[in-house]
């Protein structure tokens, strides 16, 4: 599990814009975020594994407009499987991990309106990059402590209302992007089968 200081501008600008919330609720342009990830990799020489990692990565908003009789409701799940490469460094009882990885995301952003009584789901999709560095603390022969910093960025394209859903009158013409910058503290275990 990590969590990330999260910064994704046009969705936060898109946020204060829509819910009209007092300026001392304002959503600021960086939030904390949770994610959480599993990374089967593979050792392929001495000094360098390959790994696949699947993040997901989950921000929601609840904020009261000016009114004090209308609520807004906004979510996003970031699906962020990503292909990774790192170079290995051993030690006695421990290892580090350098590298980074490419991957194509998926988001789902969700917005509800409750007092008026509609929502809508929103989609994008894109390029995201990451780096990160990682340190695992042996605990007996197969098994380890793991903890973790990373970088993303993630260029996920311009939000698209999907099928029939139901316009939000609220929401306005244009639509945000779904670009963002992460930078994340993760901790988890690992185990080596072989």
């Amino acid at each position: 599990m990590g969590v990330a200081a999260h910064s994704a501008p046009s969705i936060v600008n898109y946020i204060n814009a829509v819910a009209q919330p007092f300026p001392n609720q304002k959503v600021e342009q960086f939030n904390s975020a949770a994610e959480f990830y599993i990374v089967p990799e593979l050792q392929v020489s001495k000094e360098w594994s390959t790994g696949i990692e699947y993040s997901l990565l989950i921000k929601s908003y609840s904020l009261d407009d000016r009114s004090g009789f209308s609520r807004s409701e906004m979510s996003y799940e970031v699906h962020m499987p990503t292909v990774l490469v790192h170079y290995l460094l051993f030690g006695e009882g421990y290892r580090v991990k350098l590298g980074g990885g490419i991957g194509y995301h998926f988001v789902r952003f969700d917005q509800r309106f409750p007092t008026i009584g509609s929502e809508e789901t929103l989609r994008s999709k894109g390029l995201g990059f990451k780096l990160d560095a990682i340190g695992n603390t042996q605990f007996d022969e197969t098994f380890y402590g793991s903890i973790g910093i990373d970088l993303r960025w993630d260029f996920l394209g311009t939000l698209s209302r999907s099928g029939e859903s139901a316009q939000v009158a609220r929401s306005g013409g244009a639509l945000p992007g779904m670009s963002f910058f992460n930078a994340g503290v993760k901790f988890g275990i690992t185990f080596q089968l072989f």
